[in-house]
């Protein structure tokens, strides 16, 4: 029998919330397959995870700018740039000058409105770092023009101007551009999206990324299934 059912008078509540438990990144559990997309393959799975994820809250640029520096990507009050490894202490919006927000796709090539504001594929970044990646495509360089942590810009084995993120990144880059690609229609080039494939198998999904597919859930209330099932890009012949 419970004590409100004894009688007994209920107690009061804490003046003070208590925070949920924070999990361990590495205590995460990886998210298992969805099977809304068992069997499906090529434009048929694209259709199915437009369809599924499509849909979430429009936080603005500001708005998602903010969460990024505060919350997303704050860590015991350092963000980190993800190409360069450097770090910036702050629990505000940093100067452009010194971090800035990386669109993985960028604006000039249809990042724009809903998009330009959508976490899943906004990094904090450098700004040297910022600049230099531009809007150039990903790639393996080969001639190598900058370099810094494993980031590199120049040129690839077939003369194209890339910019190549470091090895614990570039998993995260083609999942991003998988699901950029997937929700708001737009094409990947051949060859980019072979590098991306390579660099999806190399750099598997990590207990951090699944944490960060988690928060930016709560935030924007979509997922990105390529961070949940990072097999599925190799179901679609042809972003």
């Amino acid at each position: 029998m419970s004590t409100f059912e004894a009688g007994a008078p209920a107690k009061k509540a804490p003046t003070t919330p208590v925070p949920p438990p924070q999990v361990p990144v590495e205590d995460v559990p990886p998210s298992k397959p969805d099977p809304r997309y068992d069997g499906l393959k090529d434009q048929a799975l694209i259709n199915a995870l437009h369809d599924a994820v499509s849909k979430h809250k429009d936080l603005g640029y500001n708005g998602a700018r903010k969460i990024i520096f505060t919350t997303l990507d704050n860590h015991d009050g350092k963000v980190k740039c993800v190409y360069t490894g450097k770090e910036v202490v702050t629990n505000k919006i940093p100067s452009s000058n010194v971090m800035n927000t990386e669109h993985t796709w960028p604006q000039s090539k249809g990042a724009t409105g809903a998009a330009k504001a959508d976490l899943h594929h906004l990094f904090p970044t450098d700004s040297k770092a910022n600049s230099i990646r531009g809007n150039w495509p990903f790639g393996t360089v080969k001639n190598v023009k900058w370099e810094e942590n494993g980031a590199k810009f120049g040129t690839d084995e077939k003369g194209r101007t890339v910019f190549e993120p470091p090895d614990e990144h570039k998993g995260n880059v083609a999942r991003a551009l998988f699901y950029f690609s997937t929700v708001y229609n737009k094409h990947i080039p051949a060859d980019d999206e072979a590098v991306l494939k390579q660099w999806n198998t190399l750099d598997k999904v990590d207990a951090a990324e699944v944490k960060r597919n988690d928060v930016i859930e709560t935030y924007q209330q979509n997922r990105n299934p390529f961070v949940d099932d990072a097999s599925l890009a190799d179901r679609i012949a042809d972003f």
